[in-house]
């Protein structure tokens, strides 16, 4: 959800040294913290938007997802944000299936999309975060998707699917 929403972590540094870099870098590696750095605090913006969270679990009850979307409405800049966590050692973000949703969205209106533009954002999301396989050096034809991994694109397009209609009604 921090990923979707484009939280801040304010690290403190030795000597009262700050500095502020968005969780996304730390998680994907892009920045680290240094040798006696400590996360002060996240600082999460404020957005009087809908947000919603949903998560696939392997069983009933708490555990750990298997995945997970996050959705986040952003009326102010007409935008949509989405992060899927679980499936990857860090949140992924579909950016060009976020900016195809929010152009079909009308902002000043009711905010509704037909079933089947929700099934499409679903499918989009799906697909950018678990990608086909790369078809072999020699030209020939990539392999299906193993079972499992069909199950969890499936499973990524279903969650994308019911978050944005949550988060639009």
């Amino acid at each position: 959800m921090l990923a979707a929403l484009e939280a801040e972590l304010v690290i403190a540094g030795p000597d009262g040294a700050r500095r502020e870099i968005p969780v996304s870098h730390l998680l994907a590696g892009r920045e680290m913290l240094e040798p006696a750095e400590l996360i002060g605090f996240v600082r999460v913006p404020l957005l009087h938007a809908p947000q919603v969270f949903l998560k696939a679990t392997g069983r009933t009850g708490p555990g750990r997802a298997t995945a997970s979307v996050a959705i986040v409405l952003d009326p102010a800049r007409r935008g949509v944000r989405c992060a899927v966590g679980a499936i990857a050692p860090m949140p992924l973000r579909p950016l060009e299936a976020e900016r195809w949703i929010a152009s079909l969205i009308d902002w000043d209106g009711e905010r509704g999309l037909a079933p089947d533009a929700l099934a499409a954002f679903g499918e989009y999301v799906a697909a950018a975060c678990v990608p086909d396989q790369a078809p072999p050096d020699d030209g020939g034809q990539a392999p299906p998707l193993p079972p499992a991994v069909l199950h969890l694109r499936r499973t990524v397009a279903a969650l994308a699917r019911r978050a944005l209609g949550r988060a639009l009604s």
